[in-house]
């Protein structure tokens, strides 16, 4: 978890050198930011996704990091940072309605920010014998989809970012319009698209594949 951390901080740094970010971990000292260290990253919540095996039994979980800009500079410092994620396929920022309001407010509170998600994976060593339900458990817990994100014509859609609101991570569409993402055993899922910087939520079932997501 803490090398998650770490790779999202080198990320944002880069993104505003040759100004400091600087982690807040809650201590008593960490309260008012330092002058030289106009943005401030510090964690607020940690949920369990599920679980996979791609590489063996691995935990699911979805790191959010709350990013606050401060000073005089913090729209330009926004925006770096906005881009930067966003160049990151791994990451992506928590759309509005997909936090509750005490969640931002107690993460953002003496400046300018924004939410991330940050994927974790942890692995584990099961049991040698589990329980017979423990194992069916884990076998539905997740599941690729497949899918295509078309337009009003049928048209594949490339290049848009597509993410399950049940998956950890953001996946994007290749020329065809084609997508396949990590999600839940759900039979409708919840998706948030994004077309050359325009964002919308969609829901669509998946009782067949691939599922077919129109923007129009």
């Amino acid at each position: 978890m803490q090398s998650s951390l770490s790779d999202l901080l080198g990320v944002l740094s880069d993104a505003v050198a040759p100004q400091h970010v600087r982690f807040d971990d809650g201590s008593p000292t960490a309260v008012v930011p330092p002058p030289d260290a106009p943005v401030t990253v510090r964690a607020a919540t940690l949920t369990r996704i599920g679980r996979s095996r791609s590489e063996g039994p691995t935990l699911d979980l979805e790191l959010r990091v709350a990013v606050e800009c401060h000073g005089p500079g913090q729209l330009d410092n926004m925006e770096q940072l906005l881009l930067a994620v966003e160049r990151h396929s791994q990451y992506s920022v928590v759309s509005n309605g997909e936090f509750r309001p005490e969640e931002y407010s107690g993460a953002i509170g003496q400046g300018l920010g924004f939410l991330v998600r940050v994927p974790v994976s942890l692995r584990f060593e099961e049991p040698s014998d589990p329980p017979s339900q423990a194992a069916v458990g884990a076998a539905v817990a997740a599941r690729r989809i497949r899918g295509r994100l078309v337009d009003g014509h049928n048209k594949g859609i490339s290049d848009a970012y597509i993410h399950a609101h049940s998956s950890a991570t953001a996946v994007v569409s290749d020329a065809t319009g084609h997508f396949e993402v990590l999600a839940s055993a759900d039979e409708v899922q919840h998706f948030a698209v994004a077309v050359d910087g325009t964002e919308r939520e969609v829901s669509a079932s998946t009782k067949s594949l691939p599922v077919v997501i129109r923007w129009v």
